[in-house]
């Protein structure tokens, strides 16, 4: 097995979830490790992102840690390519399934906000949701609704999924893995060739698109039970650990 790229998640592991300031110092760290693998001078496969982060969030991060490889941007559903600036659906989303997500954000802006204070919608995705809360626990109680009212829109196939502090909002089979084996295809790489690392059960696919797959302290424990790496240390204090393993630069 020779790893060839790293694909990485960034909340809970470049970046931590919550809404706090990142360490600079260690994420500098980070990005020099990125821009270092992208030129090819030290022993570490180049470094992509897998995320459920919107393409501008993405766009940015690419652009400060040099990646040159295609990103994949709200768990799966978009692909973005900095050279040429180049975004684009996953292929089996139509342009009726974006339409039913419209109507569902829509309901949720007018009926299900209100009724949750500290419950945000994030802006900026075109093909997945993303709501946000300090207080996760009515998670269960709006992905209920949300499920029920998404069940009257025809052709509106969706999965419901919590993070630490988000709950995602999936088109079915849209998936952070699909994505990546999508991707691998088209560089002509496979599974044995590409390296994960995640946090959530939202990063299960990633796991199994991948052939090493490696975990920061804070990810979710059925998630950790999967990773051939556990770091003991959290968020990007993790990662830069996991970077360092020899299945990844090729020593073991």
């Amino acid at each position: 097995m020779t790893i060839q790229l790293i694909l990485a998640d960034i909340d809970g592991c470049i970046s931590p979830e919550e809404s706090r300031a990142w360490d600079g110092p260690l994420f500098e760290r980070f990005a020099q490790m990125s821009r270092d693998a992208s030129a090819g001078a030290i022993k570490l496969p180049p470094l992509t992102l897998c995320t459920g982060r919107p393409q501008p969030y993405v766009e940015a991060l690419m652009k400060i840690l040099d990646i040159r490889f295609p990103a994949i941007c709200e768990a799966g559903a978009v692909v973005y390519s900095l050279e040429d600036n180049c975004s684009r659906f996953a292929p089996e989303i139509t342009q009726d399934m974006i339409l039913g997500l419209h109507r569902l954000r829509d309901y949720i802006v007018a009926e299900i906000l209100p009724e949750f204070p500290g419950l945000v919608y994030q802006f900026g995705k075109e093909a997945q949701m993303s709501l946000f809360s300090k207080t996760p626990e009515c998670f269960a109680e709006v992905a209920g609704r949300v499920e029920a009212f998404a069940s009257t829109i025809p052709g509106l196939d969706l999965v419901v999924t919590p993070t630490h502090y988000y709950l995602n909002i999936d088109f079915k089979g849209v998936t952070k893995g699909a994505a990546i084996q999508r991707l691998m295809r088209e560089l002509g790489l496979n599974r044995d060739e590409a390296a994960g690392i995640g946090d959530t059960l939202g990063d299960i696919s990633i796991r199994e698109a991948v052939a090493f797959f490696a975990c920061p302290a804070n990810a979710v424990n059925a998630l950790k039970e999967t990773a051939d790496y556990v770091s003991p240390y959290p968020d990007i204090r993790g990662v830069l650990d996991i970077l360092k393993r020899p299945e990844l630069s090729g020593a073991c």
